[in-house]
């Protein structure tokens, strides 16, 4: 869990610079709480889901903070499924940010 604890303060860091307060918030406590706790958020649709999850619109509105936000998903997802602790959405997530990043989008 540590490796995942430390992607999610660096999403942290980012989420706060970007002043998306309501979405830092979810990880501090996530961060805040127990290993059951954090590994009930990285499962969760508040950061996996659809409209309005961390993985859908976090920093959409500057696409250099975007880019960073998508980068540190994909490694994040990436580490989540090597452990095998994922939402349904994990794995579509992870590729689709993998392969903008291949494709410069």
């Amino acid at each position: 869990m540590n490796e995942i604890r430390d992607k999610l303060k660096q999403l942290l860091n980012l989420l706060r610079s970007g002043n998306e307060n309501y979405q830092a918030t979810q990880i501090e406590d996530a961060l805040a709480g127990t290993d059951e706790e954090l590994k009930a958020y990285i499962t969760s649709n508040e950061l996996w889901g659809g409209a309005g999850s961390v993985a859908d619109q976090a920093l959409i509105e500057t696409r250099e903070s975007r880019r960073r936000v998508e980068t540190l998903l994909a490694e994040l997802g990436a580490i989540q499924m090597k452990a095998g602790v994922v939402n349904v959405r994990t794995e579509m997530w992870t590729s689709a940010f993998r392969q903008w990043q291949r494709q410069g989008i």
